[in-house]
């Protein structure tokens, strides 16, 4: 009887110690709502507005070599594509070196054509301005405009947490994570905090992985300079083991060091 008891002990520590599938798998279905391969969402594509210490990506070539010449440092020509392959080579933040940064008071500062207002405007915005400005020097030219990669920091229960860099204008929340090499299996999918920089400070948004809404929700796309942070779920403080084989594994180890000691003792005190 006493061995039942044990075995039923076991099992409740098993399970209670255990993270279930429900708690790991992304885009469930909640109650009342369809199948998520029934759904076609359609996305707000609103186009993000520009902030201070964005990079913006600004290429400006012509078949005339005296403008290549003028514009053949920092942001193109051949001595901006050496340094972006050379990026791409060691696989670092490639824009950090060719791009142009928005600087405290909101401007880029560009070759020949000096300081530009970019904070709060799009990237098709600062493409019609920019274009305005180089037409008063030049007539042939080409130029490109973005967004210089999605920066963001990974913090908590990811399997390889820190800063990283999506070379994208647009990216997923699901992308950030796949950068990052998926979740833990502690992670606490259904609230994830995503704190955002805004022109009048920082808000902290919270969203449920596991719900398939959240791919209509503006918060399903990241923006530059998110932070993401996943809390831990209980199971990890208990510190007994996050699968059923992990936790019986442990559970069986430390009762059979407490018989060994409770042998060892009684041995000593014959």
């Amino acid at each position: 009887m006493k061995l039942f008891y044990y075995l039923v002990i076991f099992a409740l520590l098993a399970t209670f110690g255990c993270v279930p599938k429900r708690k790991m798998v992304y885009l469930q279905s909640q109650k009342g709502q369809p199948p998520l391969d029934s759904i076609a969402f359609n996305y707000d594509r609103s186009h993000y507005r520009l902030q201070v210490n964005d990079i913006i990506d600004v290429q400006i070539t012509s078949p005339d070599e005296e403008i290549n010449r003028y514009f053949s440092g920092q942001g193109g020509g051949q001595q901006g594509n050496q340094m972006m392959r050379m990026g791409v080579q060691g696989g670092g933040d490639i824009y950090y070196m060719t791009g142009y940064s928005v600087n405290d008071s909101g401007y880029i500062s560009l070759p020949v054509l000096g300081d530009v207002k970019v904070e709060g405007f799009t990237i098709g915005e600062v493409k019609e301005t920019l274009d305005e400005r180089i037409k008063e020097y030049f007539k042939e030219y080409f130029l490109s405009v973005r967004l210089g990669g999605l920066r963001f920091a990974a913090l908590g229960e990811f399997n390889a947490p820190g800063k990283h860099v999506i070379l994208q204008n647009q990216a997923t929340i699901f992308e950030a994570i796949a950068q990052c090499n998926d979740l833990n299996m502690v992670a606490d999918r259904e609230n994830v905090r995503i704190i955002r920089q805004y022109p009048e400070g920082s808000k902290v948004h919270t969203i449920n992985l596991l719900d398939q809404s959240l791919m209509s929700s503006p918060l399903y796309f990241i923006q530059p300079n998110d932070v993401i942070y996943v809390e831990p779920l209980r199971a990890k403080s208990y510190g007994v083991g996050v699968t059923g084989a992990q936790t019986l594994t442990t559970i069986i180890s430390a009762v059979s060091s407490g018989l060994a000691l409770i042998i060892a003792v009684v041995s000593l005190t014959r």
